[in-house]
């Protein structure tokens, strides 16, 4: 029996691919900044505001300025609406 290990490198190159074949399905999500992609994987969970601050290292007030661009360049009002449309990516 082989056992595969994947390495750092191998790691990187599967990240990419993911994140790829994400705006493959997604093209909109190319307008968001590294921060905002950080801030939308967030909001697809069940945390508030605060706790994705905290993990994030970052100010409330930061997050809520985020999620307004977000939802902007998103063309949604809310955050229910970003989890009806991106309901698949929730990790729920």
């Amino acid at each position: 029996m082989t056992t595969s290990t994947l390495n750092y490198f191998d790691y990187l190159d599967l990240a990419r691919q993911e994140y790829q074949n994400l705006l493959k399905k997604y093209p909109e999500l190319t307008h968001l900044s590294p921060r905002e992609m950080e801030v939308f994987s967030h909001l697809l969970s069940d945390k508030t505001q605060k706790q994705i601050a905290e993990e994030l290292y970052i100010s409330p007030s930061s997050v809520h300025f985020h999620c307004k661009n977000i939802y902007q360049k998103l063309n949604v009002n809310s955050r229910t609406q970003i989890l009806i449309r991106y309901k698949e990516l929730c990790r729920n």
